[in-house]
């Protein structure tokens, strides 16, 4: 079989290193070298497993572990997510990446929101403001959230932070930067770098079809980001399971893998979705949910805490 990936990200790198061995394989990125936009924190444990089975040591693009995760003011003993360099990592990836494109048997969808060949899905895209400033501040992890979205600073060592928003628009992204900046002290300063972006921030079950003829997604494509954000190790895990099925020669089995392997994801939206709906009962009833599935992924939550966060959202 001949595989053309289509997306050099987190999802389609790895997936080009795993099946290259084994497949003749093409890949083709948009951009002419990886970009610096978010998505700097990574479950630790579980990323580092995967990119060993690539041969890379994950802790050789490590820059810091928070102590704590602060969210609307509300500390959260951090316990797995790291910040690391994910523009190196990828750096590095694409120097071992001979990129082209082939004539294939199967092509893969790893470019993230856009889907650029599996049908267009509508909904659940958010736009986003990110920039790179200069800040003396502890090395936590900070959120300022809404019902509708919400505002981060990441540390990413040597007084970098990465700040950004994403929110229903723009317009509010950009007023959740100036609420962050408020609460924590992120004074405005000139921006080492700044971009905009999009995220889509829906489940798997609403990011179908997987397949389409002969095309098939991978990652945040098919909805494979946490409903607080994180798609890194998620991406991975998908293509970790995309690339079993090529194995087995069992591709007809991969969606309902794909469902079942990401039900937590399923959970935690569904968790947000009521939030921002205004129906707090339902939301309050996922709580366990997502206190189990945050714990054993990145942090130290309690019922209280998040009680205390939901009380400080605004609309």
């Amino acid at each position: 079989m001949k595989i053309q990936i289509y997306g050099a990200g987190m999802a389609g790198s790895y997936l080009y290193m795993l099946l290259s061995p084994e497949y003749e394989v093409g890949i083709k990125d948009v951009r002419s070298k990886p970009d610096c936009r978010c998505a700097w924190g990574i479950a630790y444990r579980q990323a580092k497993e995967l990119y060993r089975a690539i041969g890379v040591n994950l802790d050789e693009y490590f820059l810091i572990k928070p102590r704590y995760a602060v969210a609307n003011g509300i500390e959260f003993k951090n316990r797995n997510i790291v910040i690391f360099d994910r523009k190196r990592l990828l750096e590095d990836l694409w120097g071992q990446i001979e990129f082209r494109e082939i004539q294939a048997d199967l092509k893969v969808d790893a470019t993230g929101h856009s889907r650029a060949l599996l049908p267009k899905i509508d909904g659940g895209l958010y736009p986003t403001i990110q920039m790179i400033e200069k800040h003396d501040a502890e090395e936590n992890i900070y959120a300022y959230a809404r019902r509708t979205g919400y505002a981060w600073a990441f540390p990413l060592g040597e007084g970098l932070w990465h700040i950004g928003a994403g929110d229903l628009t723009e317009g509010r992204a950009k007023e959740m930067i100036e609420k962050l900046r408020q609460k924590y002290g992120f004074e405005k300063r000139d921006a080492v770098c700044t971009c905009r972006a999009k995220v889509r921030m829906l489940p798997p079950s609403k990011c179908r079809p997987f397949i389409s003829g002969d095309v098939v997604g991978v990652g945040e494509a098919i909805g494979c980001v946490s409903g607080f954000g994180e798609g890194n190790a998620p991406a991975l895990q998908c293509a970790k399971l995309l690339h079993q099925c090529l194995v087995e020669d069992s591709l007809h089995e991969y969606e309902e893998r794909v469902l079942r392997e990401f039900r937590w994801v399923e959970r935690e939206h569904a968790f947000v979705e009521n939030l921002q709906k205004g129906k707090i009962l339902s939301a309050f009833l996922r709580i366990p949910w997502v206190i189990l599935t945050e714990r054993k992924r990145g942090a130290e939550l309690s019922l209280g805490s998040i009680i205390s966060v939901l009380r400080s959202l605004g609309s």
